[in-house]
């Protein structure tokens, strides 16, 4: 799952949603450098990261890609879901996206303290480019992963990717659908997890 999911699961969980973006930018113990709330955003984002990867559905969509793509896979996905989610926001959120994406924006944007500093320029990049709104659109789900490659050469391989994605996009589309709501569902009770005293 990418920004857009994962602000969406955060807020089904009435978690902190700068916390769970955070969660890409900070390492180790999120306890000894956060207060709790944005600790237990970032312990959730970490738990929707291992599970969605541990999906027995998803691994099966890491298939579809050859042996060059396959490594980068998973971040290909990710941002996969976002476009699907986004595609098919409806479904899923009574709120238009628009009206979603402005209301998480304050939020967010109200979190002040210290932060890392590629945080910060990536979330001025996704609000300034309105990154969450326009993963509805393939094209913008080409363009992401192209950018990625460029910027990362270590990831050159996900320039490939949207041909794969293409290729296969019926049948990633009709496993997000059983996808999405066993990554909800689990999210839900990890927070309820949290919430026990």
């Amino acid at each position: 799952m990418n920004f857009l999911a994962h602000l969406h699961l955060a807020e089904q969980c009435q978690s902190h949603l700068a916390g769970n973006l955070l969660a890409d930018f900070v390492r180790g113990n999120p306890d000894q450098q956060f207060r709790q709330d944005v600790a237990d955003g970032i312990r959730l984002h970490r738990f929707i990261d291992s599970y969605i990867d541990a999906l027995p559905e998803v691994l099966e969509c890491r298939r579809l890609f050859d042996t060059d793509t396959r490594r980068v896979s998973g971040i290909a996905l990710d941002i996969t879901w976002d476009h699907f989610l986004a595609r098919h926001w409806t479904q899923f959120h009574p709120q238009p996206l628009t009206e979603f994406v402005r209301t998480a924006r304050r939020e967010v944007e109200q979190f002040s303290d210290p932060a890392p500093e590629q945080y910060l320029a990536t979330m001025a990049r996704m609000w300034q480019q309105n990154w969450l709104e326009q993963y509805q659109h393939v094209s913008t789900l080409e363009r992401a992963l192209q950018r990625m490659a460029l910027r990362r050469p270590r990831l050159n391989q996900l320039a490939a990717c949207p041909d794969v994605i293409l290729a296969h996009y019926p049948t990633l589309e009709q496993q997000f659908f059983v996808i999405y709501p066993q990554v909800s569902r689990a999210a839900r009770q990890f927070r309820q997890q949290q919430l026990q005293p």
